[in-house]
């Protein structure tokens, strides 16, 4: 997660009214180890207030570490009835849409967990390199594609980030990362998909990296989550 998204989602977490937050799920929040020292804006700008205002955070990730509150695999039907029994009001989707297979069985799982006029916090890269963890389908949604993929939910608010960002940054901490596609430049004929990926690169030393955020609110009961994956009820 980039500062300029923690700022943002931080902004919109602030508003809403505690009751509506807490408890609060973190999809895909891998350890407090990361989430305070590799990426300590997330600290400072969403979970830190978050505490301060009494809102119950957890943490879920699919494996197990320092400050994962809740080991399991989101997409498994057979733990939704164990994650729903922690009640949680909202969700946090942040940078997950775009690693997984089906990033629609995702989105109604969010609405699956928080039910009924739930809040679901969600991010995803709309213009951002290739990255694996483990996959990356290159899910790059603007705000109105996302807002199709949660449906029925409504989308509160919806924007593209710009993350003040670029690869010229991440070149300016480790300069010798650098080399690796400037070497591989003339070698398209060696493996020739991986030459693309790291060529690419170049592209962004002076495009800046954006993500799109959105806040969906579920219907109240009554009204169903329309079943996007294709699979049975």
């Amino acid at each position: 997660m980039f500062k300029a998204e923690a700022v943002w989602l931080g902004k919109l977490l602030n508003i809403q009214p505690r009751e509506n937050l807490s408890p609060l799920l973190n999809i895909g929040s891998s350890t407090r180890q990361f989430r305070e020292n590799e990426q300590p804006w997330t600290e400072g700008f969403i979970f830190g207030p978050l505490k301060q205002r009494g809102i119950d955070v957890l943490h879920l990730d699919r494996r197990t570490g320092d400050g994962i509150d809740i080991r399991a695999d989101v997409l498994s039907a057979g733990e939704l009835p164990r994650i729903r029994s922690f009640g949680p009001k909202s969700v946090l989707c942040c940078n997950i849409l775009e690693h997984v297979a089906d990033p629609a069985a995702l989105a109604r799982r969010c609405m699956e967990i928080v039910g009924p006029e739930g809040l679901i916090f969600v991010t995803v890269p709309y213009s951002y390199p290739h990255h694996r963890d483990p996959i990356d389908t290159m899910f790059r949604p603007a705000p109105d594609e996302l807002a199709r993929l949660f449906t029925p939910a409504e989308m509160l608010t919806g924007e593209i980030i710009d993350t003040g960002e670029s690869w010229w940054n991440d070149v300016g901490k480790r300069p010798w990362i650098l080399l690796r596609p400037l070497l591989r430049l003339p070698f398209p004929f060696v493996n020739f998909a991986g030459w693309k990926r790291s060529v690419r690169r170049l592209y962004w030393l002076r495009h800046r990296y954006r993500v799109t955020g959105a806040l969906f609110r579920v219907p109240p009961a009554g009204m169903a989550i329309i079943d996007m994956t294709g699979a049975p009820p």
